[in-house]
């Protein structure tokens, strides 16, 4: 285990774009807390991107870019490499295409600092679409103790919080071996999240303003809209199965509806072109053989809509037999946002 040397250690993978790139570790040079170490690692930018991080991140001694030295590609194997040469009590993980704030790093590591019981903290985020900041009303705004039962959010895909949002402690996650799963070409942020509550870390959110910006725009070509190539579908089948084991394992059957809906939520996300057999059926025998019930129901759904699909537009043949989820979660969104607007208001 490398010896602790600095007090904060930021991960952040790199792809091509160097303009979002720079933006992002110029907020990080803005801030007033100086201790810290940037691993920026280089999941195989073109020559020509290469050579501007460079001459870039050469600019501070505090910054050190590396390349992806094994496979597979994807930010996860970079944000291993990152992990495994991090010298930092604290870790952040940020992506290389948002901003943070000029307090961010101090206001988080001084929040982590003196609670010695925690082994992370959350802390609120919001969107910058087009230049403009904000949080009420935004799906994206996440690290608000809004949920009752994280797990459960996560499970449902409703997520309470993203890496970005947190502070970890470094030993915390070496001790209980979290590392990001390169067999996940998706969804690899709430592995991460799930590994660390399922194994027990302690957390808790801190009660502040965001300080964390997610930027819509520049994420507009993100994995959302590579999700539907054959590598992401059994990506997203690994996923589902994997969430059925991790959480059986720990609770039985207690998250099986939760999971169902999480399951459910990815096949209305990635249907929006009409049904793919081959994804649905495969989402029906993942949960079919973790939960018989919710298995059958969810095949009852695929049958239905197939059916449906022949005599009106896609879309609504989907949306029909599974009205009741859809409303739900219309609802849960805007309970979401309402117990956001409480909270940011009293901050």
């Amino acid at each position: 285990m490398l010896e602790t040397k600095m007090t904060l250690s930021i991960v952040m993978p790199v792809f091509n774009h160097p303009e979002w790139v720079e933006i992002m570790v110029d907020s990080i040079l803005a801030n007033s807390f100086v201790d810290w170490e940037l691993w920026a690692v280089d999941d195989g930018s073109s020559e020509e991107n290469v050579k501007a991080f460079v001459e870039y991140f050469a600019k501070d001694e505090r910054m050190h870019y590396l390349h992806r030295n094994r496979e597979p590609k994807g930010p996860q194997t970079c944000r291993n490499i990152g992990l495994e040469n991090a010298r930092g009590e604290f870790i952040i993980f940020f992506d290389s295409d948002d901003q943070v704030f000029p307090f961010t790093l101090k206001k988080r590591v001084e929040a982590l600092r003196s609670r010695e019981d925690l082994d992370f903290m959350v802390f609120p985020s919001g969107v910058l679409f087009n230049g403009n900041f904000s949080v009420l009303g935004q799906r994206q705004a996440y690290g608000f103790p809004v949920f009752r039962d994280d797990l459960q959010s996560f499970a449902r895909r409703v997520l309470p919080f993203v890496v970005c949002n947190n502070i970890y402690r470094t030993k915390s996650l070496r001790e209980s071996e979290i590392l990001w799963d390169v067999n996940l070409k998706s969804l690899q942020d709430s592995d991460f999240n799930v590994q660390a509550l399922l194994k027990g870390l302690k957390y808790e959110y801190c009660n502040t303003s965001a300080d964390f910006a997610y930027r819509i725009n520049a994420n507009s070509d993100s994995v959302s809209k590579k999700m539907k190539s054959d590598v992401h579908k059994q990506s997203i089948l690994y996923a589902s199965e994997k969430f059925f084991q991790c959480y059986q394992a720990h609770y039985g059957h207690r998250y099986d509806f939760s999971l169902y809906c999480g399951v459910l939520y990815l096949y209305n996300s990635l249907m929006s072109d009409g049904i793919t057999s081959d994804l649905a059926y495969g989402m029906v025998d993942v949960v079919k053989r973790y939960s018989s019930f919710w298995g059958m129901l969810l095949s009852w759904q695929v049958r239905c809509t197939q059916m449906l699909a022949r005599f009106m537009a896609a879309k609504k043949a989907r949306q029909i037999p599974m009205v009741l989820f859809l409303v739900n979660y219309i609802f849960c969104m805007r309970r979401k946002q309402q117990r956001i607007m409480r909270l940011y208001q009293k901050n």
